[in-house]
């Protein structure tokens, strides 16, 4: 694979998992439970109306049905997304769908036990994808005896123990499920015709007639989800294809601001400079500068898996705990899986 970004799928096992560019915001929900490691850069995070900055190797674990997005603080922000079918887990415990979370780190527990563990199995797994754990352990992948499946499956599986086990400690109970909510429908048909649409005029007035609700209820309706007003969502819509294309292309500035939906250059520079803390013209020439090699895919940037300096963030995380031997990961292993048996009695 050129990129980093793979999807597993034996048995009961599902996950998928990816290293992108961030940008600007790019508001989603799905049904999966979702690990983000921030690599690089500084970015914040809107996840179901907390906001949050995250600095380098900060982790973010989201519960399914939660609303969030990222924004990249500076040039060059990068993450690694791994999503897990809730599935796994609903499969050993019945209420799992019903529940509700947001683990995140921060400069207090960022270096604590549990999300170093997260830290150095989401990126065991990325590393030994491309065939490049067994090369770091000093040692080429066909000369081990063990199958690329057991030690994948032994690596996502301890993780998964180790999440489910903090998700219990901070979980609460939904009283709602938003994929069968009402209201939840009609917020993603305001979020679809403003990702359509954003490119143009849009009004506040336009996405209240969408859900038939009051201008006033609705700015508020839509800070409830987001975190953020209308105006800031729409703003960040536009920068975030802005900064595609001045990354991406040689088209002038002015173009880009007027095709994204700003009035002039004027406004564009402004609002750029105050999200980005820098220049359209300074942007682009440090993406240039970089010449990383990177794929559009559902609007990220999937980062090229010759990438060297990710391929040395993502080792130094798989070294943080590479200090017991291999007999002392499957005892581990062991040990966990006895555990999860007594919670399940």
């Amino acid at each position: 694979m050129d990129y980093f970004y793979y999807i597993y799928n034996h048995n009961h096992i599902q996950f998928s998992s990816h290293i992108y560019k961030v940008s600007s915001y790019h508001y989603n929900w799905h049904d999966d439970v979702e690990i983000l490691i921030l690599l690089k850069g500084h970015l914040e995070m809107s996840c179901n109306a907390e906001v949050f900055k995250m600095n380098p190797f900060d982790v973010v674990i989201i519960s399914p049905q939660i609303g969030h997005a990222t924004l990249a603080l500076e040039p060059d922000t990068m993450a690694i997304v791994m999503h897990i079918d809730k599935e796994y887990f609903t499969a050993f415990d019945s209420q799992f769908d019903g529940y509700h979370f947001v683990l995140h780190s921060d400069s207090e527990n960022r270096d604590t036990p549990f999300y170093e563990h997260v830290r150095h199995h989401v990126a065991a797994m990325m590393l030994h994808q491309y065939d490049i754990a067994w090369e770091t352990m000093g040692r080429k992948h066909n000369e081990s005896n063990i199958s690329p499946s057991l030690f994948m499956e032994q690596q996502f599986s301890i993780l998964a123990y180790d999440v489910y086990e903090e998700v219990l400690h901070h979980k609460t109970d939904s009283i709602l499920v938003r994929s069968k909510d009402t209201s939840s429908t009609t917020f993603v048909d305001m979020i679809s015709y403003i990702d359509d649409n954003y490119h143009g005029k849009i009004e506040l007035e336009d996405i209240a007639n969408i859900g038939g609700y009051s201008v006033a209820y609705t700015s508020q309706f839509f800070k409830r989800h987001m975190g953020i007003s209308f105006m800031e969502y729409l703003l960040r819509l536009r920068l975030r294809e802005a900064t595609v294309r001045l990354a991406n292309s040689d088209e002038p500035i002015s173009r880009i601001a007027n095709s994204v939906g700003f009035a002039d250059i004027k406004a564009f520079n402004v609002a750029f400079k105050k999200q980005f803390h820098t220049t359209p013209s300074h942007y682009r020439s440090i993406a240039k500068e970089v010449g990383r090699e990177t794929k559009l895919h559902d609007w990220k940037e999937l980062i090229s898996a010759q990438s060297d300096d990710v391929l040395a963030i993502l080792k130094d995380l798989n070294t943080e705990n590479e200090t017991e031997t291999k007999e002392d990961r499957l005892k581990i292993v062991q040990s966990e899986l006895e555990k999860l048996l007594e919670i399940l009695k």
